[in-house]
């Protein structure tokens, strides 16, 4: 019966130890699995915060670069000239100077043409419209001869007239944007 007890005694432990060191590897493979899925999601959400902060930092360089950059260094050019030639300082070169307006103009127009998707607000600035509307015509009326000038009855027509709020518009967003850009690099540790 001692013997008997032995073997059952025996076999309960090897049992219980079976089970012990079964439930142990369990426990030890739930909990690598656990910190590998972890780990797992950690860098799923790491890979998206990257891919955020990139997408972020490229677009903010391509409306710099395609959109605002150019058109701010367009409307500089031009605004500088523009006082100039009011102040009638380029008369002698009347006609080259309306000639350069109309290229700016319509380099200016392709630009918001071809990188519209760039524009920092949504829907479109109004602006933006009144800036290419007045350009075009004023391009149609003035720019290809010495005297040509808008006729009466649109020179204060409120889609002619030279749309201010647009030279604005452009030069806070593109130095706003600048800035921001510097940020981002800065935050992000960017060279």
């Amino acid at each position: 019966m001692e013997t008997e007890r032995g073997i059952m005694v025996t076999e309960i432990i090897s049992q219980a130890s079976t089970i012990l060191i079964s439930g142990g590897l369990l426990l030890w493979f739930g909990k690598m699995l656990f910190e590998k899925t972890i780990q797992a999601k950690l860098d799923v959400e790491k890979d998206k915060q990257s891919m955020v902060r990139h997408a972020d930092l490229d677009f903010k360089k391509s409306q710099i670069q395609s959109l605002y950059g150019p058109l701010y260094g367009i409307l500089k050019t031009n605004r500088k000239i523009y006082d100039l030639w009011m102040e009638e300082q380029l008369n002698e070169v009347n006609l080259q100077v309306k000639k350069l307006f109309k290229d700016n103009n319509e380099k200016a127009n392709r630009i918001i043409i071809d990188n519209a998707h760039l524009i920092d607000d949504n829907p479109m600035p109004e602006c933006f419209v009144k800036y290419s509307t007045s350009s075009l015509v004023w391009s149609m009326y003035c720019a290809d001869t010495n005297e040509g000038a808008l006729p009466q009855h649109l020179e204060n027509h409120p889609d002619i007239k030279w749309c201010q709020e647009f030279e604005n518009h452009i030069f806070i967003t593109y130095e706003r944007l600048a800035r921001e850009l510097a940020g981002l690099y800065e935050k992000y540790e960017v060279k």
